[in-house]
C-alpha cells in the first residue's frame, strides 16, 4: 500500500505541476485578453463579438483547474473554530466524516459533470462556435484530479494515529 502511495503521489506531483502552467497561462492569457478588449473598447470603439465569451470560458477552467491545486495544499473550506479546538479522536472522526462527505460531493461533481459535458456537445458557443462541451469537460476533469488527491489525503489520515492530528486545517 505505501508504495501505491508514493507512486500515486510522484504521479499527481507531476500532473499538479503541468496544471499549475496551464492555470498560470490561462490567467495571464485572459488577463491579456481582457486588456486588449478595453483598448479596443474605448480606443477604437469596437469589441470583437467573441472577447466575453472567450474570457469567461477560460475563467471557467481557471477556475476548476484549480481546485485540486488549492485541495492538496489543504486550502479547501474548513471550520477552523471547531476543529481548532477538538483533539485526538474526536478531531480524526470529524475530519474523517468532512472528507468522506468531500469524497462523495467529488464522485457526484465528476459523474454528473461527464453527462452534462455529453449533453452539451450537439450545442455550439454564440460567439466562438465551438462546441459547449469543451467548457463543460474541464468540471469532470477538474474534479476527478481532486477527488484522486482527496482520496490519498483520505488514506493518510486513516493511517494516521489520533494523536497525531493537529487542530490545524
Amino acid at each position: 500500500m505505501e508504495k501505491i502511495l508514493k507512486a500515486a503521489g510522484k504521479a499527481l506531483d507531476i500532473i499538479d505541476k503541468t496544471l499549475s502552467i496551464i492555470v498560470a497561462a490561462l490567467i495571464g492569457c485572459m488577463m491579456l485578453w481582457v486588456f486588449i478588449q478595453v483598448i479596443t473598447r474605448y480606443g477604437f470603439n469596437y469589441t470583437p463579438s467573441y472577447g466575453e465569451e472567450l474570457a469567461r470560458y477560460m475563467f471557467v477552467w481557471v477556475v476548476f483547474l484549480s481546485l485540486p491545486l488549492v485541495a492538496k495544499k489543504g486550502g479547501h473550506m474548513a471550520i477552523e473554530m471547531i476543529t481548532a479546538r477538538v483533539k485526538g479522536r474526536a478531531l480524526k472522526t470529524l475530519r474523517v466524516c468532512a472528507d468522506a462527505l468531500t469524497l462523495t460531493f467529488l464522485v457526484l461533481m465528476v459523474d454528473q459533470g461527464s453527462k452534462m459535458a455529453k449533453l452539451q456537445a450537439i450545442q455550439t458557443s454564440p460567439a466562438l462556435q465551438i462546441p459547449m462541451s469543451w467548457v463543460y469537460y474541464v468540471i469532470p476533469a477538474g474534479c476527478l484530479i481532486m477527488l484522486i488527491n482527496m482520496l490519498i489525503s483520505f488514506i493518510t489520515l486513516l493511517r494516521t494515529p489520533a494523536d497525531r492530528l493537529d487542530g490545524g486545517a
